[in-house]
């Protein structure tokens, strides 16, 4: 059973316009509204403006440089060859070799230069090409603190909880959405809970975005069927995006893809008081082909610090936790898809001070789970 893990939709009408950044389009998505089809040539036209904002790499020469780029080497010409020739302008080494041209790092940026300088570089007949090497910056999606860099601890196979990645003007802003959401008619409630899964009560409010989870039926639905039979709310282009740069900037901090590619349909918002805490339980209520796959189920904390119970096997393993503090992010999938989880507390009086002002009027922790149910 999934506990109020799902897809987020905020609208992005209710979007302040000086905080239009924080929330930008994915690199690996269309414009806003894209869905495979042609958009006609005044939308493409228009889309380029705002390519500025995607999260993309771009090449730049790097500052004090000391690796430098030849080019035109013939497929027989030595490494060494090379490496006594350009040694006349400092020490060096062959840091990288491929057909065609190499890579020489030197021991001062200020050789780099001395070799760019020479009007020709002439070795066994070949006239050689020199550069400097350009370098790949990365771009994150998810705004980051400079102060305060990302890390991510990897709490098991499938298992990561990823800090410092949210920046507090982005938590300021979700707290400010979420509120005013969960303030409409089709926003927080308290559900009954029923079921094979619950053993015990849950201490919580919520809503859904995209779909609603019935706490009853243990289905997706497109209206709150086990409450006000209110349609959900919609699962905005902004938090979408939001949870496929989180994926973004995993793959790059980590070098490698963590998880299979999940595309969020819905999510589950809840808001713990600090007497709130939910039992260990399972996310089962997606569809076979998402449990199968694996797709992660993505998890953002803003407010008060709670302690996370987690294991693959209550009854075998040792049950672990983690504390998770505001804007961090627990993310599980893979082989730990069907990881069981819950909230043991929430530390009052936790809030970060310059969050206390955006959720003075709904004091706790709000969680926003994301996660594919198809």
């Amino acid at each position: 059973m999934l506990t109020f893990v799902g897809n987020v939709a905020f609208r992005s009408t209710l979007a302040e316009p000086n905080e239009a950044t924080l929330l930008r389009p994915h690199p690996h998505r269309g414009p806003p509204g894209y869905a495979g089809c042609s958009l006609g040539p005044l939308v493409l036209a228009l889309w380029p403006r705002y390519r500025p904002l995607l999260a993309r790499r771009t090449r730049r020469p790097a500052e004090g440089a000391k690796v430098l780029f030849v080019g035109g080497v013939p497929p027989a010409m030595s490494s060494e060859t090379i490496l006594q020739h350009m040694e006349q302008f400092g020490p060096a080494t062959v840091v990288k070799r491929c057909r065609g041209y190499l890579y020489l790092k030197f021991a001062e940026p200020a050789a780099v230069a001395k070799a760019r300088a020479s009007p020709e570089h002439l070795v066994e007949g070949a006239s050689l090409t020199v550069e400097p090497a350009l370098a790949k910056k990365k771009q994150w999606y998810c705004q980051t603190d400079p102060g305060y860099p990302v890390r991510v601890r990897k709490l098991g196979t499938g298992i990561v909880h990823i800090q410092n990645m949210i920046s507090m003007a982005m938590q300021r802003h979700l707290a400010r959405r979420v509120l005013s959401l969960g303030r409409s008619p089709a926003g927080f409630y308290k559900p009954s809970f029923a079921g094979r899964h619950m053993k015990h009560r849950m201490h919580l409010s919520t809503f859904c975005l995209g779909h609603h989870w019935d706490t009853l039926s243990h289905e997706y639905t497109n209206v709150r069927s086990d409450s006000d039979g209110l349609p959900v709310l919609s699962l905005s282009e902004d938090l979408l995006d939001l949870a496929c740069g989180i994926q973004h900037d995993l793959d790059q901090k980590c070098k490698k893809q963590m998880f299979p590619k999940m595309r969020p349909e819905a999510c589950i918002v809840n808001h713990y008081t600090t007497e709130g805490s939910l039992g260990l339980h399972q996310d089962l209520d997606e569809s076979e082909s998402s449990l199968h796959q694996g797709l992660p189920v993505i998890s953002l904390s803003l407010g008060c610090s709670a302690r996370f119970l987690f294991t693959m096997n209550p009854e075998e393993e040792e049950i672990r936790s983690c504390v998770l503090k505001s804007g961090d992010i627990f993310i599980f999938g893979g082989p730990a898809r069907l990881l069981h989880h819950g909230i043991q507390k929430v530390f009052p009086n936790t809030t970060p001070k310059k969050l206390q002002r955006d959720l003075a009027s709904l004091t706790g922790r709000l969680n926003l789970t994301f996660r594919q149910i198809r």
